[in-house]
């Protein structure tokens, strides 16, 4: 009966204190023999069952991972592996918005080329010292705009370059055409299909000033003299009106740092502008008042 009682005894002190571990002594208590071995055992057998009913973290979901464990990787991106993305698809960190400027500025600087062409084929070919000055003048403020404009240009964007032979451009068709990389729906991913669309178009615009400053110079060489002057000045006349409507449209679609410059250049090519139609007028005056 007493052995009994002694048990009970036991079992109820044992019960009374849940948040003690198994196999961690009390400190201060006795540790008999073989009690050693005996908690590694029940240490172990809990890790083998744990292991058992729950699955590694690297074998569940991917937006799942198990509890003190870190999270995958590929989980959430760091700056630097956004970085990284952001330069295999273009250039570092570019958005969609940094994309259309780039593509805006692009087709600038080629309009701003294909003018300098220009005014430098008319100072070769006018006599008028007041058609040449004003011609100089425009012509280091078209240069102006280039400089500033590949800060938002692409970097194929600004280092290109109009040409003006007919041979010379069906050479560097050839050569953009060789360069170009397919852009479908199966090599998309692989080859960046939006940076090689965006490519796509500049090489078009390219074509584009190249024909018009070859058709432009063909017309221009049908006249001689005032007749020539007032050619060439009207065809510039018509040129900054496009550039003007071309830099309004820009200004009203393209980031706030964009669109802040566009406005100064349209206040430049009016300046341009009010110069060409005066100096028409005084040359018309001019050449009336010999007959």
């Amino acid at each position: 009966m007493l052995r009994s009682t002694t048990a009970i005894a036991a079992m109820l002190a044992a019960s009374s204190v849940p948040a003690q571990q198994v196999g961690s002594p009390q400190p201060g208590s006795p540790q008999r023999p073989g009690q050693t071995t005996q908690i590694q055992g029940a240490d172990q057998n809990q890790t083998r069952e744990r292991d058992r009913t729950q699955p590694p973290a690297a074998a569940q979901g991917s937006n799942s991972f198990a509890p003190g464990a870190s999270a995958p990787r590929n989980e959430v991106p760091s700056q630097e592996g956004r970085a990284r993305q952001a330069n295999r698809r273009g250039r570092p960190g570019q958005t969609a918005e940094n994309r259309f400027d780039s593509h805006v500025a692009d087709c600038l600087i080629l309009g701003n080329q294909g003018e300098i062409a220009l005014l430098k084929f008319g100072m070769e070919r006018t006599k008028s010292e007041a058609v040449k000055e004003l011609a100089q003048t425009m012509i280091k403020d078209h240069e102006k705009a280039i400089g500033e404009l590949k800060e938002f240009a692409s970097p194929h964007g600004a280092n290109a370059q109009l040409t003006t032979d007919q041979a010379e451009i069906r050479g560097a068709a050839n050569s953009r055409e060789a360069l170009k990389v397919p852009a479908d729906a199966e090599n998309a991913p692989a080859h960046g299909g939006q940076n090689n669309l965006m490519a796509k178009m500049h090489r078009m615009a390219v074509r584009t000033h190249e024909q018009c400053l070859v058709l432009s110079r063909a017309e221009l060489t049908k006249y001689e003299g005032h007749e020539f002057d007032q050619a060439f000045l009207g065809q510039q006349l018509g040129a900054h009106i496009g550039m003007l409507a071309t830099l309004k449209a820009a200004g009203e679609e393209a980031s706030s740092d964009l669109s802040e410059w566009t406005l100064k250049a349209q206040e430049t090519t009016k300046t341009h502008k009010d110069h060409l139609e005066k100096l028409m007028n005084d040359l018309g005056k001019e050449a009336h008042s010999k007959k």
